[in-house]
């Protein structure tokens, strides 16, 4: 009788067909992950640009805007002399396009207030951030083409938060509202 080690070739045949089914699952799914890694890294450009134009916007005494369309947007800066808007254009606050996919739409409470340039060329931007540390109360959602969707909100006095976290200026027991 012969005493033998190791595996048939049907047995290694096997193991390669289930590694391989397995690995087209992993490959065919790939696109979702990578998609989510965008969604995610988009949510928090957009949140920490704002929070470090507010910032900039006090330390340098400037007033700033914010412009968004459906699949972009752009920062602003108020020239007092010239009386006009001006679009920024070095990073971080250059024009950014979203990737393919991804939309913003934006709920601005009116405050009735207005910086300059009345034009038809030169409107404000519907939301302004200004030097004072305030900034126009509004509503801020991304979503991308598989239906998720992040809001970030701001009274305009506090700091900018999402709507699925607590706001961070709300004491423990208070509620949002």
């Amino acid at each position: 009788m012969r005493n033998t080690a190791g595996f048939t070739l049907i047995e290694i045949l096997v193991v390669l067909f289930i590694v391989a089914i397995m690995s087209g699952v992993v490959v065919a799914n790939l696109p979702s992950f990578a998609q989510s890694g965008d969604f995610d890294t988009e949510t928090q450009r957009l949140k920490r640009l704002l929070d470090l134009l507010r910032l900039e916007s006090q330390i340098q005494d400037t007033e700033y805007g914010f412009k968004p369309d459906r699949d972009s947007y752009e920062f602003m800066l108020f020239d007092p002399q010239a009386g006009r808007w001006q679009s920024l254009s070095e990073k971080p606050f250059a024009p950014r396009t979203l990737p393919e996919g991804f939309r913003l739409r934006v709920k601005v409470e009116d405050i009735g207030f207005s910086l300059g340039g009345d034009a038809e060329d030169n409107r404000p931007p519907p939301i302004m951030i200004l030097s004072s540390g305030e900034m126009t109360p509004c509503e801020l959602t991304l979503s991308d083409a598989d239906d998720a969707s992040r809001t970030l909100l701001t009274d305009g006095y506090g700091d900018l938060y999402w709507e699925d976290e607590p706001d961070p200026g709300l004491s423990v027991g208070e509620s949002g509202g």
